[in-house]
């Protein structure tokens, strides 16, 4: 069904609206975005804007000016169906997610798919052999190569650069301003602390007048930290939120930092994940722009910074102002205050003699905070609270505290919060026996910084007092360690060149008089000014890192486990290697490569294997090595690989027409399969449908897992075979045949 007169309404309402810049918009369907230019996708920005069609499939698609088209594309995924068209004037518009083409150019690749009976093509076409007259319908819109139906448009340059839509002759209506949502304080120097934490930390926005956000507190800082902000646009259609123009950070009047989407570079688009500040994406905080730079991204496109808009805060209060703009030009802000200040140790002490602990507060401390609340929690080996006592500073006699001591074996965790002021990290401190002190398991979380990187020490019970985090090589550096809560405790940043004297990171506690390992790694410091290879310590899987494969110094290491159960339809072959950090994107691919047994005899079912939770696995290389003792690919990311055998075919899991259906023709435009396939994925170039024995032109959308064909027009009374033939990468293969009834 083509929707070519539904929203004639709409065009009345906005007639100048129509033609912008001496273009026409691209399509009948809305004026409202779903996405806009330059904000987040998978691994790149977003090079256009996304225009709503209601989750429906159909609307005309326009040349916006006279042309020809230049090129089209047939794919499974990325821009499914999708057209280029050069503009009088040398500027490419591009339209893609669609349904169906149209006119000359529908029958010129339906004649291409026929004659080679493959129906995934790229087309470059000689310059004039197909003119469009602005406002020709050219295509129709659909969801190629997604799962929700809309329009996919983009203007490039005569470069073909992506350039913003709404800034060149596709304006939309919108007078809403964006909305910041949450900031974050990211540390870019060792022994950095925000509010006492050295981890950074991320704070709720509030709305105070107008459009401006921001804090209920000040924000405490010391050392040199770079700001992230969540926010988005939502334009006149509050159900999407989509990215924003620009950003721009001011600390005390000065000009700090900007970043803006008019153009993207194609060698840029990448660094998406820098300029989103991948970490937290990674820790499932969202999306943050990130408003600071690096050495390395200091000449991106579209950032302007004068000193790469790192915020080092003198002793006192200052004001941080940040503005956001979508590309019509309304406007938010946010105005907090940040106030520079040394973040103190924890001032308390306590000591237990026979019956009673007495918790001593340091006095120049109490003086300066004596509105600070005091809290102490108990906390028995097994990390259940058992006791809790708030005081204030100002109400302790002599700033002490005397505390009955009901029983042995417990653990105190003080911690001072003042009204205002940056909080001391708590202080833990241990009274039992321990003979009798149970073991706890411990989990290690390494986290990477713009400054370097800190380990997150976990526990299911209190943490024991004789954990020891060592460096170790030539030397051994002992690590220290301040706990967060009881079961809770993180290390300081540590720049990654402190580690290129050290072979290893060991975990030790001390347990029944016995020193044991709790966790380990062999870190590697990958610099982006060299290349670097290691293997496991297994000699089974090893990486080739190329200079400039991370957007920074950082440590690398891999991690072995054996495999505890196989995936759905296959069989793991091999142990599960990590590669480490994965809170950390990659500006350029790496090279992995794990071993295998030759004489394997079901290496055409096997690859190699990368993990992407909740037991689901996806197929990175397919081929070993003609030896067949290695399995090799390049990757944009860290991850965990394995080898494994695919075992189980394709899957149909809905078919339409069904069989022995009976149904009037003009109800039978497509038909249509879903299909699933646990491991290796389907082929989707090498899939067959017939109808009646002859071969039809079908299409396979990958995100969606449909594979469909348009069916003829004009088909007879009576019965039809359709036949349906699935295969996956593997080289399984599943038919099946329906057999239908046209009614008349």
């Amino acid at each position: 069904m083509r929707f070519t007169s539904l929203l004639k309404g709409i065009f009345l309402i906005f007639p100048v609206l129509g033609i912008a810049g001496d273009y026409l918009w691209p399509t009948e369907a809305t004026r409202l975005l779903s996405g806009t230019f330059g904000e987040t996708r998978s691994g790149h920005f977003h090079s256009g804007i996304d225009i709503k069609t209601w989750a429906r499939n159909g609307y005309a698609c326009f040349a916006p000016e006279d042309g020809y088209i230049e090129r089209v594309l047939v794919s499974p995924t990325g821009y499914g169906k999708a057209l280029y068209i050069r503009l009088k004037d040398n500027r490419v518009a591009v339209l893609a997610h669609l349904d169906s083409f149209h006119g000359r150019i529908a029958s010129r690749v339906q004649s291409e798919q026929l004659s080679s009976k493959k129906v995934f093509l790229e087309l470059v076409l000689n310059p004039g052999e197909y003119p469009v007259r602005k406002g020709d319908i050219v295509a129709y819109s659909g969801n190629s190569g997604t799962v929700v139906p809309h329009v996919h448009f983009e203007i490039r340059d005569s470069s073909n650069y992506p350039i913003n839509p709404l800034l060149n002759g596709f304006p939309i209506e919108d007078d809403v301003a964006p909305k910041p949502v949450e900031i974050a304080f990211i540390p870019l120097s060792s022994g950095a602390r925000v509010n006492g934490s050295p981890d950074g930390r991320i704070f709720p926005l509030i709305l105070d007048k107008g459009n401006t956000y921001t804090l209920n507190d000040t924000v405490y800082l010391h050392g040199t930290f770079g700001i992230s902000l969540k926010t988005w646009d939502r334009g006149n259609y509050p159900h999407n939120k989509n990215g924003v123009y620009s950003i721009s950070l001011y600390l005390d009047g000065k000009d700090l930092f900007e970043s803006r989407f008019d153009r993207l570079n194609w060698d840029q688009t990448h660094w998406m994940h820098e300029d989103r500040n991948y970490r937290l994406l990674y820790e499932g905080n969202g999306n943050f722009y990130r408003l600071f730079t690096f050495e390395s991204t200091e000449d991106l496109s579209f950032y302007r910074s004068e000193n790469g808009g790192y915020l080092t805060v003198e002793e006192g209060v200052h004001t941080c102002v940040i503005q956001v703009r979508d590309a019509n030009g309304n406007r938010s802000g946010v105005k907090i205050t940040l106030k520079g200040v040394e973040t103190p140790d924890n001032p308390c002490q306590v000591d237990k003699q026979e019956d009673i602990y007495t918790v001593s507060v340091d006095s120049c401390y109490l003086e300066k905070y004596p509105n600070a609340e005091l809290v102490i929690e108990r906390y028995n080996p097994y990390g259940h609270k058992e006791a809790h006592v708030n005081r204030t500073l100002g109400t302790l006699v002599n700033g002490n505290l005397k505390i009955k001591a009901e029983e042995e074996n417990c653990a105190l965790l003080l911690r001072v919060i003042p009204k205002h002021g940056p909080v001391p990290p708590p202080l833990l401190k241990h009274f039992y026996n321990p003979e009798s002190y149970p073991k706890g398991a411990i989990q290690v979380v390494p986290r990477h910084f713009s400054a370097g990187i800190l380990f997150e020490i976990k526990s299911n019970m209190v943490l024991p007092p004789s954990l020891l985090l060592s460096l170790e090589g030539r030397a051994c550096t002992p690590l220290g360690w301040e706990a967060v809560t009881a079961s809770y405790a993180r290390t300081a940043l540590i720049p990654p060149d402190e580690f290129e004297s050290y072979h290893k990171l060991n975990i030790y506690d001390y347990h029944l008089n016995e020193w044991e390992t709790v966790w380990n790694i062999s870190p590697h410091v990958v610099k982006t000014t060299e290349r670097i290879s290691f293997r496991s310590d297994d000699e089974q899987f090893g990486v080739v890192i190329p200079e400039k494969t991370f957007f920074r110094d950082i440590i690398s290491w891999i991690s072995t486990e054996e495999k505890e159960k196989d995936p759905e339809g296959g069989e793991i072959i091999s142990k599960i290697y990590s590669l480490h950090p994965m809170d950390q994107p990659l500006n350029g691919a790496l090279e992995i490569a794990l071993r295998t047994d030759p004489t394997y005899p079901w290496h055409s079912q096997t690859g190699l294997y990368r993990a992407k939770g909740d037991g689901k696995w996806s197929l990175v290389s397919q081929d070993p090595e003609p030896e067949k003792d290695y399995y090799r690919a390049r990757t944009r990311s860290c991850g965990t690989y394995a080898l494994m055998r695919d075992l189980e075919p394709p899957v149909f899991e809905k078919v339409f027409p069904g069989n022995g259906g009976q149904y009037y023709l003009k109800d039978l435009n497509k038909a249509w399969v879903e299909v699933s396939d646990n491991l290796s994925g389907i082929d989707a170039g090498n899939l067959v449908v017939t109808l009646n024995g002859t071969w039809m032109i079908y299409y396979y959308n990958g995100p969606t897992r449909i594979v469909s064909v348009d069916m003829p027009r004009q088909l007879p009374a009576g019965e039809h075979i359709l036949e349906w033939i699935l295969r996956d990468n593997a080289g399984h293969e599943r038919k099946k045949i329906v057999k239908f009834h046209i009614i008349e």
